[in-house]
């Protein structure tokens, strides 16, 4: 018979914990310094989106873009803003010691809701940033009609037994 060392499960659970810890401050430290495993050269620019009660309001930062690298689609409820960010010339002579930027084409495609008008969308483009205007359509207001209630027919047409004024049941055809 072999003995097994015994360790709380306190134990395992601070073991994870470090490891966890480890894994993510690794993690943090990869992305802050070492620039390759973050930037692969695909540039994606941010986009904030807000509304008020009129508008949607998309706002892309496109730094370094010129308002005829983006060009900016709807179709079918999905706003489409596509463009590229080109590389300056490549210096051959030059030693690298980092590049953070990025390049690349890009496409950000946005779902709109029910209840715009697509054909009225307008952007503007100033300084590096996109600005695209949705307008809301009017809220629809509840139409209410009044019903017409009949009785003395089921669902199949059938008459149906009803009492009269004398608190006598009567029979009234089905209408055809």
């Amino acid at each position: 018979m072999s003995l097994i060392k015994w360790e709380s499960p306190r134990h395992e659970l601070d073991s994870l914990g470090r490891t966890m810890r480890r894994f993510f401050d690794d993690f943090d430290s990869n992305l802050l310094h070492f620039t390759p495993l973050v930037n692969n050269g695909n540039y994606m620019p941010a986009v904030d989106i807000n509304e008020d009660k009129e508008n949607i309001y998309f706002i892309a930062e496109l730094p370094g873009l010129s308002q005829n690298d983006v060009k900016l689609t709807v179709s079918e409820g999905t706003l489409t803003i596509r463009g590229e960010k080109k590389r300056e010339e490549e210096h051959q002579d030059r030693n690298f010691y980092r590049m953070e930027r990025s390049y690349g084409e890009f496409v950000r495609q946005f779902t709109l809701p029910e209840g715009v008008k697509e054909e009225d969308i307008q952007a503007d483009f100033k300084d590096g940033v996109l600005e695209i205007v949705v307008p809301k359509k009017e809220p629809s207001k509840p139409r209410e009609r009044e019903v017409q209630i009949r009785s003395g027919l089921h669902s199949d047409g059938k008459a149906i037994a009803s009492k009269n004024g004398n608190g006598q049941e009567k029979r009234e055809k089905a209408m055809a």
